[in-house]
């Protein structure tokens, strides 16, 4: 209310239409015409918008409502809305916070239900609020009020600046006539991971593949039937915002750049295109499918590796070798598609072939013609023995021997690949099975243990001086 010695004039002119501001131009997503999202793996997403406006003229605001409040605001870019004069994004919204230290130097109410029923209320001046502690004025006297307590807050009005969600307000130089507005913006909050589930056949020699993409909005918007584009790879973000602007521009192109059918090699990355508009809504995990091989032919085997070292060593061990399975990424073993990072979980059937959760893994980003290698856990039926046998010194160092009995107590065979791992210069002097390969640190055999048996593998070795 304005006092009443404020002179006339001043009135006249505080209230003159011409003087006041024009109410802002409000462009909600019912606007919406288009949505094209492109999600990364690292928390990173971009965003291309499409919205009808009105003819603008250089006195409107325009405030675009349901936009991301993670923006990065350097790499924001509006086509087709005249030249941009300024641009902001409004991200002071309503919560119980933004309430609190709006309210400090202000009257509130605090309210409590007491035990006859009846709510007792008291006006307080609000001084602070830092942590789970408010601090009031309560005629005269400072007093703590813990924000968790029975107390409640009552805040007598709902200040205008503060909006239920983020939203982008804009001034432009104007437009003649109605159009479409493009907005492009990186934002975080958006990302995108692979979970793949890997069907084993009973014979282990074959997998069914399904990979999912699980998609993240933690945005505060909601994103509705969007294009969706992911994005496999490791992309670099750069975090001076004088790059930023650039950077907007090469993943626009980048993502604009596709056809139908993913994936897509792009620059050094695969882009793959969501055939079906997805709904993203916010704080909320969305799967869809993106991959599917009916028959992988696969190599199950096991492996155990040990050191052979120059000093004695009077004990036994047992240990049960690793479980793994290995497979070529191509069209032959009946794959040939790249295949993004990401976590694998295994399934298994029994004999009424219901599935059971035998392991996972982590893949790791593989292209075509790579090979690929899990580790699915420790093995139950096979037992593997070792033993040094023998120990000598030598003018030029020390020769050792080792035997390793692998015991196979399931009814089919089992492959075992045993590692040698030598910590200085080495010369095989006879082993029992010729290596399968051999290297400056390391030598392999490879056992085919039939069911039910064992298999002995014994090995002498000289250990030089370094």
């Amino acid at each position: 209310m304005l006092p009443k010695f404020l002179p006339v004039v001043i009135l006249t002119a505080f209230l003159s239409p011409s003087i006041a501001h024009a109410a802002p131009v409000t462009i909600t997503d019912k606007e919406q015409t288009d949505l094209a999202v492109t999600l990364y793996t690292h928390n990173l997403g971009l965003i291309q918008d499409s919205r009808t406006i009105p003819p603008l003229t250089t006195k409107d605001i325009v405030v675009i409502s349901d936009v991301s409040k993670q923006m990065q605001t350097e790499t924001l870019q509006i086509r087709g809305a005249g030249s941009i004069t300024e641009q902001t994004l409004n991200k002071a919204y309503l919560n119980y916070y933004t309430l609190l230290e709006h309210h400090i130097g202000k009257d509130v109410i605090l309210a409590r239900n007491q035990p006859n029923g009846q709510e007792l209320q008291q006006t307080v001046q609000l001084l602070s609020a830092e942590g789970s502690t408010a601090l009031v004025d309560n005629s005269g006297r400072i007093e703590s009020i813990p924000l968790s307590s029975d107390w409640r807050i009552i805040f007598p009005s709902r200040p205008p600046e503060l909006l239920l969600k983020p939203s982008l307000t804009f001034r432009s130089k104007g437009t003649s006539n109605a159009g479409t507005a493009q907005l492009s913006y990186l934002t975080q909050g958006l990302s995108w991971q692979m979970d793949y589930v890997m069907t084993l056949s009973e014979d282990n020699n074959s997998l069914v593949i399904d990979g999912l993409a699980s998609l993240v909005n933690d945005t505060g918007t909601l994103l509705k039937n969007a294009r969706v584009r992911l994005l496999a790879g490791d992309v670099h973000q750069d975090r001076n915002p004088r790059h930023r602007a650039k950077t907007v521009m090469m993943a626009q192109a980048m993502a604009e750049d596709t056809g139908a059918a993913p994936p897509q090699a792009l620059s050094d990355y695969q882009l793959y295109t969501i055939k079906a508009p997805v709904t993203l809504q916010h704080q909320q995990r969305t799967q869809v499918p993106l991959l599917h091989a009916d028959k992988v032919n696969v190599d199950s085997l096991q492996r155990y590796q040990f050191y052979i070292s120059p000093r004695v060593d009077n004990q036994t061990l047992k240990a049960k070798p690793e479980t793994f399975i290995r497979f070529t990424n191509n069209k032959e073993q009946g794959l040939g598609t790249p295949l993004p990072a990401g976590q694998v979980r295994f399934f298994s059937p029994d004999k009424t072939q219901e599935l059971h959760y035998v392991g996972s893994a982590h893949l790791a980003q593989t292209s075509i013609g790579e090979q690929v290698e899990l580790a699915m856990g420790k093995a139950f039926d096979v037992t593997i023995t070792q033993r040094q046998t023998d120990f000598q010194t030598a003018f030029d160092g020390t020769v050792v021997a080792y035997e390793l009995r692998i015991r196979n107590s399931a009814l089919k065979s089992r492959d075992v690949e045993l590692s040698s791992l030598f910590s200085q210069p080495w010369k095989l002097i006879s082993s029992t099975l010729q290596p399968i390969e051999k290297s400056a640190g390391i030598a392999k055999w490879k056992v085919t243990v039939p069911g039910n048996s064992e298999s002995l593998l014994t090995i002498r070795a000289r250990l030089k001086k370094r």
